[in-house]
């Protein structure tokens, strides 16, 4: 490199004054480094520059240093306003983190009501069990109810085709008006049941009692209930061999060894 002729360029002139651009600038810098030729004209060529500035510089007139020290007031503090800078949601790593938390929640809110609805789903198909389930056992006591009073109206049916059978109606007296039962007596096997259609409810301590007659004398013949849900015809575990009238009366639970006569609800004889 020609150090003279780079010195007698003018770049060293316009770096000093500040016109040069910044590639100029670092070339200046670099080459001043390296050549002390080049360091010294450019600082020969700085006080030169300080020197003129001194030499034709303009003291300015009091008013304007008065003029600035009113403008700036540093008497008043000024109060610093912090604006915060614009962020853009849109982009960068918050918008990346909102927009996961965003997806996940979603996520998570799309698996809450599908457990939700799973869960609906799974107690209507329990009731719907559960109702089955009694419609099931309800039918299945209706069944039981069936069959019983199948099983009950054979028995009755056998009863009375049984030969040597004989079947006498008692009507209720004035204790009992509306009173109406059937009694059933076998003369050959001498068993005896009974039938009601129509009898007053009695307590809890009481209840029915038949009684036959012979020779003029009653005869306990057992006891029985108004109405008997598993039983159309009550059988009596009496034995009647003969009998010339048929009896009821009421009497505490379990019977009585002689007939209340106060209680006589009905008083049928039999006819030869």
């Amino acid at each position: 490199m020609n150090v003279t002729e780079y010195i007698a360029s003018g770049i060293l002139e316009s770096y000093v004054m500040g016109a040069v651009s910044d590639q100029e600038r670092r070339e200046v810098e670099c080459l001043s480094s390296i050549y002390p030729d080049v360091r010294q004209e450019l600082d020969h060529l700085s006080v030169a520059l300080e020197q003129y500035t001194q030499l034709y510089s303009v003291e300015p007139p009091a008013s304007v240093k008065a003029k600035l020290l009113a403008q700036l007031d540093f008497d008043q503090p000024q109060e610093t306003v912090v604006r915060p800078m614009p962020v853009d949601l849109t982009t960068g790593p918050t918008y990346t983190y909102r927009l996961t938390w965003m997806v996940a929640a979603s996520i998570g809110l799309l698996v809450l009501l599908f457990s939700f609805y799973l869960l609906s789903q799974l107690r209507t198909n329990q009731n719907t069990l559960a109702s089955v389930r009694t419609s099931n056992n309800s039918l299945q006591s209706e069944v039981r109810k069936l069959k019983d009073h199948q099983a009950q109206a054979d028995q009755a049916l056998a009863l009375l085709r049984q030969p040597g059978l004989r079947t006498l109606e008692l009507k209720g007296n004035e204790k009992a008006p509306q009173g109406n039962m059937l009694v059933f007596w076998n003369t050959q096997t001498h068993q005896v049941a009974v039938q009601v259609q129509s009898l007053p409810a009695l307590p809890a301590d009481k209840q029915y009692q038949l009684w036959y007659m012979v020779k003029g004398k009653p005869v306990d013949a057992g006891v029985f209930e108004a109405s008997n849900a598993t039983e159309l015809v009550q059988r009596l575990n009496r034995s009647v061999d003969r009998a010339e009238a048929f009896a009821v009366t009421v009497e505490k639970r379990g019977g009585s060894p002689t007939p209340t006569l106060s209680t006589l609800l009905a008083l049928a004889p039999i006819s030869s």
